[in-house]
């Protein structure tokens, strides 16, 4: 079946017109692809040079800097830059970590779509780096404090993507993890889709994460449940009423021994599928 949307508020409609002024079996069919300009969008090219309104610098760890600058770009001049992230121990916790948060209008909803081309290069990291994250409060909670929130993630692990569902971070685990077989792409732009599905219909659970690259859907031959001591108890995925807050950039959780570059551009969110095409 098709997942239903619902219609937008006013207040959502003025926010996201003027953000995109800048520029397998069992499942159910995904909505088609809209468009970033489609209404119900929050876009962002980065087309200013410098970070768009709304996104604040959150974390900041070890060497390299996270920046918006013209050293490439998938389209225009300008995209978001990883820039030369090395520090740490392989296999040990604690990396580099440059990213930015993203408060989202009241009211989104617990089901979000997004859309980023990235570019990674000159190696495939081993350890885990994550790239986007989307955030809910817990189910009957009034926390909103980033650190009180269940997150869906998009990352790549043992140089493959990947997909978590995690608890609130700290500690963040124990967390369901979901790791394909397909290798980060290098040296070339790459399109990821994700699909957060926090309410699931009539099911106990939010659905598990769900992430497309140039437009095929990724399997999963590997899925665990990570935690540290080792858990044994599954995880329950919570559901969600309204995503709250997005972070994107690069975050590892271990070490990288060589210095590395990404660039993200013409990164989307709305509440239904954008895909990879141009806006």
């Amino acid at each position: 079946m098709r997942i239903r949307v619902a219609m937008w508020s006013s207040m959502w409609f003025l926010a996201f017109t003027g953000a995109c002024a800048h520029g397998g079996a069992g499942r159910e069919r995904v909505t088609a692809a809209t468009g970033c300009a489609a209404s119900g969008a929050l876009c962002w090219d980065f087309e200013e040079g410098t970070l768009p309104a709304g996104w604040t610098p959150y974390r900041d760890e070890f060497s390299g800097q996270l920046l918006v600058d013209d050293s490439r770009a998938r389209r225009g001049r300008y995209a978001l830059h990883a820039s030369q992230l090395v520090g740490g121990k392989e296999g040990s916790q604690g990396g580099p970590k440059k990213t930015v948060r993203f408060n989202l209008p009241a009211g989104f909803g617990p089901v979000l779509w997004g859309r980023v081309w990235v570019y990674a290069t000159p190696a495939r990291p081993v350890s885990h780096a994550g790239l986007f994250n989307a955030r809910y409060p817990r189910p009957g909670s009034s926390e909103r404090a980033f650190e009180t929130l269940d997150w869906y993630e998009v990352a790549t692990f043992q140089q493959k993507y990947m997909a978590i569902w995690h608890p609130p971070e700290p500690p963040g685990f124990p967390e369901w993890v979901q790791v394909s077989g397909t290798p980060l792409v290098l040296d070339a732009w790459a399109c990821l889709e994700w699909q957060f599905d926090g309410a699931n219909g009539d099911n106990p659970e939010a659905a598990e994460p769900r992430v497309w690259l140039d437009g095929v859907e990724l399997e999963w031959p590997e899925r665990f449940v990570f935690s540290d001591p080792p858990a044994t108890a599954p995880v329950v995925r919570e559901k969600a009423t309204d995503f709250t807050v997005v972070e994107t950039g690069v975050f590892l959780y271990q070490g990288l021994s060589v210095p590395t570059d990404w660039w993200l551009d013409d990164l989307a969110i709305g509440r239904q599928r954008i895909g990879c095409g141009e806006g």
